[in-house]
């Protein structure tokens, strides 16, 4: 696992989820357009039946695409739970020399919006899976 260094503006994101959903946060990430919260296996249900105006609320204050996945210790179910919103077909995972390089395959529609302007938002998701496992790199697989 890679060092993790927060700034004043990700630490107030994460008081305002939690105070929001009454949820611990894992793991806050953003680019200039999204933020991703990963909270616990089982806590989105939670969290929707609490406050099912969760991210319309979040966006508003934060002024940013908010995303929210949960965690998995498997690697196939914690990136299958971030790229959901995405269509999810199917999942590859290639070892290779101790590191993984994983292969997504989403709906053709969704393909811009999972990889997103400059490639920020699969460079978050890539991020985000690679403070949990050893991983090289996250491929959209192109049909």
């Amino acid at each position: 696992m890679n060092e993790i260094t927060l700034n004043n503006q990700t630490l107030g994101y994460i008081k305002l989820f939690e105070s929001y959903t009454r949820t611990n946060v894992y793991e806050c990430l953003e680019n200039e357009e999204m933020v991703l919260f990963v909270v616990g296996e089982r806590k989105l249900a939670e969290i929707f039946k609490k406050h099912e105006k969760i991210i319309t609320d979040l966006k508003e204050k934060i002024n940013k695409r908010i995303i929210m996945a949960e965690f998995s210790p498997d690697l196939l179910t914690f990136t299958r739970n971030l790229f959901y919103r995405y269509e999810v077909r199917e999942i590859d995972l290639i070892w290779k020399e101790n590191t993984t390089n994983i292969f997504i395959s989403i709906a053709p529609e969704n393909i811009g919006k999972a990889i997103g302007k400059d490639s920020r938002n699969i460079k978050l998701m890539r991020d985000g899976i690679a403070r949990y496992f050893k991983i090289k790199n996250v491929i959209i697989k192109q049909r």
